[in-house]
């Protein structure tokens, strides 16, 4: 950010901008040359599905979407792996080819993004380990539960029966029935 703003000033009061002066913009210290995490490879690899099937069915809209939840998601990391920058800079080639080119050069990519390899995304990498799961109470939302994406119907029952929010809805009141819709919902009917 800071040698962007540097940039811009010099560009601002020079009377003959040149091209020269894109070197003075430099790759934030937080692109290190590391291996991404389990969180960050399950972005990318959520925004390389979403990405190339939006493109499939010509949903461009959407697509460039993808690429900002990504953005979003990868500005909170305090380290940005670049190999996980480098296939990103792949996926926003098609919206953006000078700037993506750019990059890929500051990141020391050989050759031009345009015959890069699309990339593929990893099923495995999409699971999802946690649930979060709507707990109702005469069908009103008292609370939310994270539980397992595994866990049986009975461990989701007692973990909304044992959560706080929702016994202070049902004290005195005898359960009548429980409707529980795995990965989805639970309503206690009081």
């Amino acid at each position: 950010e800071k040698s962007e703003t540097e940039f811009e000033q010099g560009q601002a009061s020079q009377e003959n901008p040149d091209a020269s002066a894109l070197t003075q913009i430099q790759i934030s210290a937080s692109v290190q040359d590391i291996a991404p995490t389990a969180a960050q490879s399950k972005t990318l690899h959520t925004c390389i599905k979403k990405v190339t099937e939006d493109l499939d069915g010509f949903r461009f809209n959407t697509a460039i979407s993808a690429l900002m939840i990504f953005v979003n998601d990868a500005i909170t990391w305090e380290t940005k792996p670049a190999s996980v920058m480098k296939e990103f800079l792949i996926l926003l080639q098609p919206f953006a080819p000078h700037l993506a080119e750019e990059l890929h050069a500051k990141l020391g990519g050989a050759g031009t993004l345009a015959y890069a390899p699309w990339p593929k995304h990893n099923p495995a990498l999409l699971v999802e380990d946690t649930v979060e799961i709507p707990v109702q109470v005469n069908g009103k939302l008292r609370d939310k539960l994270t539980v397992s994406s595994t866990a049986a119907t009975p461990e989701i029952e007692a973990a909304a029966l044992a959560s706080e929010k929702v016994r202070s809805f049902m004290e005195g009141k005898p359960v009548k029935k429980i409707i529980i819709v795995p990965r989805r919902l639970v309503n206690i009917v009081v």
